[in-house]
């Protein structure tokens, strides 16, 4: 009875709006890409595949899909004796009074993150990361950039520097990772200091003497690559787009004074 059913919802679908509404949702995809800045709206972590949604950029991508979004706490723990503090929000988009989608977001002091902090401190930011991520899933999901963005991977529960080799980077892994001075004595950029780094991935990285083997060889995979892996590093995709940016940048003055010097050519002919 089911297999029918499915038949028929499939029999009963609009092929030409399904068409149009993929077509609008990839050219979505490419506003998004466009509107929203590396290192401030989103980022790549080091060691994975797909670049991480921040909270300013599931805001912009709201504001962009005209879309107001309220926030409902599901479920909470306020242990002041014990010092455990949980939060599970859903948050709700709205176009109007039209319920769009819906994300679900939770946190709690139990977290690596906060092992050191003191619990009873932090009851509010708990709540906000909770309220964060819930707005995180609903923007992704609304706006069908799951293949696109992901969570920050923290956020969804996983956590990448979590390791099996807790032994310290080698000397050579933070030379190439923070800089070191060569033979010459002249100082050898590390890639922390490349101009094409974002903040955020400076600060995922971490100070040098806290970087362990398994967490340095994700760093120099990220940017450097791996050609046995066929891996492309983040370096060469930034130093590509960067040069497309000049050379658009380029074209676009030539363009211009061409334009300049036919405008004054043509009121020299015309004297």
């Amino acid at each position: 009875m089911s297999e029918i059913n499915n038949l028929s919802i499939i029999e009963n679908i609009d092929i030409k709006l399904v068409e149009s509404t993929t077509r609008k949702i990839n050219e979505f995809q490419v506003i998004v890409s466009k509107n929203l800045k590396e290192g401030k709206d989103y980022g790549t972590i080091p060691g994975t595949s797909k670049p991480t949604l921040y909270k300013p950029g599931a805001e912009k991508i709201l504001m962009l899909l005209g879309l107001q979004s309220t926030y409902e706490i599901l479920d909470s723990t306020r242990d002041w004796k014990e010092g455990f503090f949980q939060y599970q929000v859903r948050c709700t988009l709205k176009k109007g009074e039209t319920i769009i989608t819906q994300g679900l977001g939770c946190c709690n002091t139990k977290e690596k993150k906060f092992k050191n902090q003191d619990a009873y401190t932090i009851d509010n930011t708990i709540l906000k990361i909770a309220k964060k991520r819930s707005q995180v899933d609903a923007s992704l999901t609304v706006a069908s950039l799951s293949d696109i963005f992901t969570q920050d991977l923290e956020d969804i529960g996983i956590d990448i520097e979590e390791s099996n080799n807790n032994k310290p980077a080698t000397p050579r892994q933070k030379d190439y990772i923070y800089g070191y001075k060569d033979e010459k004595d002249n100082w050898v950029k590390g890639i922390i200091e490349s101009h094409l780094i974002t903040k955020k991935e400076v600060e995922y990285i971490g100070k040098s003497e806290k970087l362990i083997i398994e967490k340095a060889n994700k760093v120099l995979t990220w940017w450097w690559g791996n050609k046995e892996k066929n891996i492309v590093g983040e370096r060469e995709k930034r130093e590509k787009k960067e040069k497309e940016k000049i050379n658009k940048s380029e074209k676009e003055k030539a363009s211009d004074k061409g334009k300049i010097d036919l405008l004054i050519k043509s009121n020299q002919e015309g004297k």
